[in-house]
């Protein structure tokens, strides 16, 4: 006998006596398939009936029946499952392949809306959602991500490119300097009050005579953040921080520069790792190396009008001997570590600046006559006592800079590659060391 086993798909909760949109027929035996939106249903009629229906997995759709002859399915999550129809002698009749998606046709009208000038395409993939085209921009990217992640949350996959992809350089100078000898010489770096430095080297919002000698004692202002921006006043600022570094004010600890892809991190470490000991159990140690020195890891993104959007997380550590741990006989030394973490939205040659990273050290010094040193009452007068105190501040300045590849190598210039050595005769006997520039060895 051929029984016919009807679908009628629905866009919202709703009872048998909707309206029927399409209709699939199927024999006796045969294995039926459908799908179903998630959060919408779908109702099945069939010709003979039934008396028991069962769900392989209750997670990804929910049966109601409705009657003896059909029954609703409601998708409650993405993925597959089946429905198994039984008759009154506990037989197996039928089983329907449920597939339960996503609303591929309303993501798509939503991403056309909101980027009607981008060429994003959907599809279903897995149970999921996934994005393919070309898009503008990192920003772009991550938005409709976003998007889709409201129609299939955890279930977005994004082949998105790039068109335009982009490429940041970061130069970043890691300077220490001695707040002893800053008061000393009443030096002010930058503005007590910040501000931005303009195209002119002006700073906008800061009193003429805040800067330089006389001013604030601080490198950067307590806020611990300034954004600095033009040509000048940022080779003013080079100017005078190379200026304190030959007076011994300050040191430079490290300079690199750094490239990246948008929306990738970049990461920089000069110094050393040290080995830990770790107990592993059962009486087994294990090393495991910590990593100490000048560190830097950023992620630039750059956004639709040019703005590089720049997570920075810089580190300076050393070894601290004075705070040491024993461990099997072992010792362990601590660490001194000064560490910040921030975002910020910088153009093309602007430059930030973060301070307030403070260290004190001090140290009580002894010396004494032999003897003499240790007698009561006047072993005073045989020994001396030292009290240093010393306290540095750490200043991190960072600019970003869009980079460009170049397809001609020779727009691309060796600083040494002009420079010739002398020859014997004028290294002998006129005591050169250098050749000069643009002139060939001998």
């Amino acid at each position: 006998m051929k029984r016919a086993l009807t679908l009628i798909a629905l866009a919202t909760l709703m009872t048998s006596t909707a309206d029927a949109r399409s209709w699939v027929d199927t024999k006796t035996g045969e294995r039926t398939s459908t799908s179903v939106t998630k959060d919408d249903t779908l109702v099945m009629r069939t010709d003979n009936a039934f008396t028991q229906v069962r769900v392989a997995n209750a997670d990804i759709a929910d049966v109601v029946v409705l009657s003896d002859r059909s029954f609703q399915v409601l998708g409650k999550a993405g993925g597959k499952t089946n429905v198994m129809l039984y008759d009154r002698d506990n037989q197996l009749v039928d089983i329907v392949d449920v597939t339960v998606g996503f609303d591929v046709a309303s993501l798509k009208k939503t991403l056309f809306e909101t980027f009607p000038n981008e060429a994003v395409e959907v599809r279903p993939l897995a149970g999921g959602i996934y994005l393919s085209g070309d898009v503008s921009s990192v920003s772009v990217a991550e938005r409709a991500v976003s998007i889709a992640e409201a129609y299939a949350p955890a279930r977005v996959t994004s082949g998105l490119a790039i068109r335009d992809s982009h490429q940041v350089m970061l130069e970043v100078r890691f300077v220490e300097a001695s707040r002893d000898s800053i008061k000393r010489l009443g030096v002010n770096l930058l503005s007590e009050r910040g501000g931005v430095i303009d195209s002119v080297g002006n700073i906008m919002g800061a009193n003429p005579g805040d800067f330089g000698i006389g001013g604030s004692t601080s490198l950067v202002n307590s806020t611990a953040s300034l954004i600095l921006g033009g040509g000048i006043g940022t080779a003013s600022l080079d100017v005078r921080i190379d200026a304190l570094e030959e007076k011994g004010i300050i040191r430079t600890l490290a300079e690199p520069n750094l490239v990246s892809m948008s929306g990738e991190t970049a990461s920089f470490l000069a110094g050393g790792e040290f080995p830990i000991p770790v107990s592993s159990g059962l009486g087994e140690v294990t090393i495991e190396y910590r990593k100490f020195g000048v560190g830097l890891a950023f992620t630039p993104t750059v956004l639709d009008n040019g703005v590089i959007n720049l997570k920075v997380a810089p580190e300076v550590s050393q070894l601290d001997v004075q705070n040491t741990v024993e461990i099997g006989g072992v010792t362990v030394p601590g660490l001194r570590v000064r560490r910040a973490n921030t975002t910020v939205e910088l153009r093309n040659g602007q430059s930030f600046a973060i301070a307030g990273l403070l260290q004190n050290e001090s140290a009580n010094t002894r010396e004494q006559v032999p003897w003499l040193g240790k007698l009561p009452i006047i072993g005073s007068l045989f020994s001396s006592t030292r009290y240093q105190s010393a306290e540095t501040e750490l200043v991190i300045i960072v600019t970003p800079h869009l980079a460009r590849p170049v397809s001609d190598r020779s727009q691309l210039s060796d600083p040494l590659a002009n420079v010739s050595l002398p020859s014997e005769a004028s290294a002998f006997l006129g005591g050169k060391i250098e050749g000069g520039f643009g002139h060939a060895m001998e």
